[in-house]
């Protein structure tokens, strides 16, 4: 795990699913939820990660890449196109 060469796959795909916590916590109110996805799949291991998880009535997603193995412009395409996905 010292190498962004040791590629295995592609893409990795999580989705935490809909996460039933509360809205409220005395007089703070959880806006969203933002999971750090790439524990399980270390961008070591797979080029690009994409994380889903719904939470307080909104879903979030997080694409996670390493600049050295994708561009910026390709790593946004990526998110756009599963945003798109997920919408329809």
């Amino acid at each position: 795990m010292t190498s962004l060469n040791n590629t295995i796959m592609g893409t990795a795909v999580t989705n935490l699913t809909r996460l039933d916590f509360p809205r409220k916590y005395g007089a703070i109110e959880l806006d969203r939820l933002i999971m750090n996805s790439g524990g399980a799949f270390p961008l070591v291991m797979v080029n690009l990660v994409l994380g889903a998880v719904t939470c307080a009535g909104k879903l979030s997603l997080v694409v996670e890449y390493a600049e050295e193995k994708m561009d910026t412009k390709t790593a946004e395409k990526i998110k756009e196109i599963a945003i798109e996905f997920m919408t329809n």
